[in-house]
């Protein structure tokens, strides 16, 4: 499909997920030519225009926006070929089950208090079920709605049930990037505060979005469960120890970490966009995935870095995840 923009008057700057929004905007020039984009007849597309105040404000010639929760109100596109995944909208009326909120001062981090909620499925309080364990986990239970999508699924018989654990990052740039004290606080403080509430199955998985999901499989290496599965959403794994530059750093934690090993324990879902910048890495992730002979699925979506594409991807990731 061709998109055509034309820019407002007041535009100085476009930002999309060609230029991954605000990282590489493309500066207008007053009175230029409209400017015409072929995209994906399955695209799903967000652009907006910057003023001269900095402020991002949508195209007013393009009737359909949505709300970013960075952005703001942005314009979104759908192709005519996009399909979003049925189960993406479902509602979040729909998480009946028991949710708590936990709250622990954590050693690991400086005496920080840290916040986190679990979601235990409808009718399931004292059963031995695995774990999800979700960064940015107010956005996925709140956006991403996930504890209303695995209750969907189970209704479905699309999935074995799990409990949730969402949990919340104070500082996410510094705790996702490779946080030895992150992740002792989450193996060593939050993950027994829960098995000692609840019984928990061997089988844990790590889930995430963008850095979200590059501290999933952070944590993932330091456990290697056979039985654990990682579900990368725009899995942000460029950088590594010492170069934190997740959008130019020429290096790869995870791409080194598989490269030391001969094998790699459980299974990794790793979806991520065909415009956004983390597209390359996650297709060379996945490709070294398989040389271990990991369980892989890889899953390349016309669409940039944005949560409208992952809760499109969210439906198949817990399938994926949960399945006996």
């Amino acid at each position: 499909m061709q998109l055509k923009i034309t820019q407002a008057p007041w535009a100085r700057e476009l930002i999309s997920d060609s230029t991954d929004m605000d990282r590489a905007p493309l500066k207008l020039e007053p009175g230029a030519a409209p400017l015409t984009l072929e995209l994906p007849d399955d695209v799903y597309y967000e652009y907006a225009f910057v003023d001269d105040a900095g402020q991002v404000r949508p195209d007013p010639q393009w009737p359909h926006v949505t709300k970013s929760i960075w952005y703001g109100t942005v314009n979104e596109v759908k192709g005519p070929a996009y399909r979003p995944d049925p189960l993406a909208d479902v509602p979040a009326e729909r998480a009946t089950g028991a949710l708590e909120r936990l709250r622990l001062q954590s050693e690991a981090l400086d005496g920080t208090v840290r916040r986190a909620a679990l979601y235990t499925p409808v009718g399931l309080d004292g059963a031995e079920l695995p774990l999800v364990v979700v960064q940015d986990g107010v956005t996925f239970m709140r956006v991403g709605r996930i504890a209303a999508v695995q209750e969907e699924l189970l209704a479905r018989g699309a999935a074995r049930p799990a409990r949730i654990l969402m949990i919340e990052p104070i500082d996410r740039l510094v705790e996702y990037a490779f946080n030895d004290s992150y992740n002792a606080f989450v193996l060593e403080e939050l993950l027994p505060h829960v098995t000692a509430l609840h019984p928990t199955a061997p089988r844990r998985v790590w889930l995430g979005a963008s850095l979200g999901a590059q501290a999933s499989a952070y944590l993932h290496a330091q456990t290697m469960g056979e039985e654990d599965v990682v579900v990368a959403l725009s899995g942000a794994f460029l950088g590594a120890h010492g170069d934190h530059d997740h959008y130019r750093s020429s290096r790869s934690w995870l791409r080194e970490w598989l490269a030391e090993r001969a094998a790699v324990p459980g299974r990794w879902f790793l979806d991520v966009g065909s415009l956004e910048w983390l597209h390359d890495i996650n297709l060379e992730v996945a490709a070294a995935l398989q040389s271990k002979g990991a369980d892989v699925s890889l899953n390349v979506r016309s669409a940039g870095h944005n949560w409208v594409a992952w809760r499109d991807a969210l439906p198949a990731a817990l399938r994926f995840a949960l399945r006996s």
